[in-house]
């Protein structure tokens, strides 16, 4: 499940996950609790990913609902989404809501025929958030997926130019 945070102060992670589990106590006491499994797998601050039991979606949904504040800091966490599997849920909902920026992670491609931030790196592919918002126009992606022979060129399995684009 793929939930936002908005809160009038910084929160990190490890504050946030004890508040979740209290409140998930409260509401559906030590048998509810131990039967979801809740799992907090990333937290960047404002977005983050919760993993649970697939058959507790709606006690989920209500726990993170009832979390008001942590440490004394106003919050409301709003779930965005909810997929099978973690790597459909970064997939599919975080990069559709986290800001990209050439801060994120600093990693950059600067070529002569294209440039712009590394999103993810898997293996020999990479998806890049191009400067030149032309690149994607006219898709529902904001991302170009490459491979990392792309990016070096002269592969033998290389397609494209022998520059590698």
């Amino acid at each position: 499940m793929i939930f936002e945070l908005e809160a009038e102060d910084e929160i990190l992670a490890k504050d946030l996950m004890p508040e979740i589990h209290s409140e998930q106590l409260f509401l559906f006491g030590d048998i509810g609790a131990s039967e979801n499994r809740l799992k907090l797998i990333a937290f960047n601050g404002r977005y983050g990913l919760i993993r649970f039991h697939h058959t507790h979606s709606v006690e989920t949904r209500a726990t993170l609902a009832s979390v008001y504040s942590i440490h004394g800091t106003r919050v409301v966490l709003h779930t965005k989404g909810v997929t099978g599997t973690i790597k459909s849920a970064t997939e599919k909902y975080l990069p559709r809501l986290s800001k990209i920026s050439a801060e994120s992670d600093g990693r950059r491609i600067e070529l002569e025929e294209v440039s712009g931030c590394i999103i993810r790196t898997h293996g020999l592919e990479v998806d890049l958030c191009p400067d030149d918002r032309n690149w994607t126009k006219g898709s529902d992606t904001r991302y170009l997926g490459l491979t990392s022979f792309d990016l070096s060129g002269g592969h033998d399995d290389a397609d494209g130019t022998a520059d590698g684009l």
